[in-house]
C-alpha cells in the first residue's frame, strides 16, 4: 500500500511528459498553451495553498485592475495585471512615465492590494506584437514545474512579459530556488525574475495539509539557463496567508516568515 501514492505520481508525470512530447514532435505551438492549463486545472484546487477566501479576494483584484486600466489608458499603456496573494504585478509597456505612475497610483489604491510591483517598461508605443510568444513560454514553464520534483505548481504564479518569467507564490526557500532553476533552464526564456512570499517549513507543512494533497513530483529540464534577477525585497517578513476567515475578502491574519536570500546568479534581484 506504501507504494501507490509514488505509482500515481509516476504515471501523471508519464501523462505530463507525452503531453510535452507530443506538442514537440507535432510544433502546434498554438494548442499548447490548451493542453498545458487543461492538465493544471486538475489539480489547480487541490494543491493551491492560498486560502479560498484569498484565492477569492486575488480573482476580483485581477478582473477589477485589468478592466480598469485596459479602458483608462487605452493606447498609453499595454498593463498585464497579475495577482497572486494578494501582491499585484504589473508588466508591459507605459507611453510615459507620468502615465507609468498613474498606473501605479491606481492600484496601490486598491483596498485589497496588499504588494505591488511595478515592472512597466517606457515605450513611447505599446505594442502586443511579443505576446503571442509570451504566451507559450509562460504554458511552458507551466508545464515544466508540474513535473518538477519538490515544485508545488499549483502554489506558483507564472507570468510571461517580452521573454522575460516572473514566478510569483507561496514557497519554502528551498521550492523557490528549485522552481527558479527549472523556468531558467526552459529554453526562450531571458530572464527569470522572483516574486515570491516565502513561509517556513512548518507553515508549508500545515498549508500543504490543509489541501490535502501532495505536489506534482519529478521530471528534468531543457534549455539553456537564463539569468536570475533578485532586487531587495520590502524590509522584514513576508506575508503568507492562513486558514482564518477573511473580512471584506481580505485574509485576516497572515502568517509570517523571513524573506529568504536570493538565488546568487548574476545579474541578480529579488522583487518585493
Amino acid at each position: 500500500m506504501t507504494k501507490l501514492p509514488f505509482q500515481a505520481s509516476r504515471l501523471t508525470r508519464i501523462a505530463l511528459t507525452a503531453a510535452v512530447l507530443a506538442v514537440g514532435t507535432t510544433q502546434l505551438a498554438g494548442c499548447f498553451p490548451v493542453m498545458a492549463g487543461a492538465v493544471a486545472s486538475g489539480v489547480a484546487v487541490a494543491t493551491d495553498r492560498r486560502p479560498t477566501a484569498t484565492q477569492t479576494v486575488d480573482r476580483g483584484l485581477q478582473m477589477e485592475a485589468d478592466s480598469t486600466l485596459s479602458s483608462r489608458y487605452n493606447g498609453q499603456a499595454r498593463v498585464s495585471v497579475t495577482v497572486f496573494n494578494r501582491k499585484v504585478l504589473l508588466t508591459g509597456e507605459a507611453a510615459n512615465d507620468s502615465v507609468k505612475q498613474q498606473v501605479d497610483q491606481y492600484v496601490r489604491g486598491l483596498q485589497n492590494a496588499r504588494v505591488v510591483v511595478n515592472e512597466l517598461e517606457i515605450v513611447s508605443s505599446p505594442s502586443f506584437m511579443t505576446q503571442s510568444q509570451d504566451t507559450y513560454l509562460t504554458s511552458k514553464v507551466k508545464t515544466q514545474l508540474m513535473t518538477a520534483e519538490g515544485v508545488p505548481s499549483n502554489s506558483i504564479k507564472v507570468t510571461t512579459d517580452k521573454s522575460v518569467v516572473y514566478l510569483l507564490g507561496i514557497v519554502t526557500t528551498a521550492e523557490g530556488d528549485r522552481a527558479t532553476e527549472v523556468a531558467r533552464n526552459t529554453s526562450g526564456v531571458t530572464k527569470v525574475v522572483k516574486a515570491f512570499d516565502y513561509v517556513s517549513e512548518a507553515e508549508r507543512a500545515r498549508l500543504d495539509q490543509a489541501s490535502t494533497s501532495q505536489n506534482p513530483q519529478p521530471d528534468g529540464t531543457v534549455g539553456t539557463p537564463a539569468p536570475v534577477q533578485s532586487v531587495p525585497g520590502v524590509g522584514g517578513p513576508v506575508n503568507a496567508p492562513a486558514d482564518s476567515s477573511a473580512a471584506n475578502g481580505a485574509v485576516a491574519t497572515p502568517v509570517t516568515s523571513p524573506v529568504a536570500s536570493p538565488v546568487a546568479l548574476p545579474p541578480g534581484r529579488s522583487l518585493p
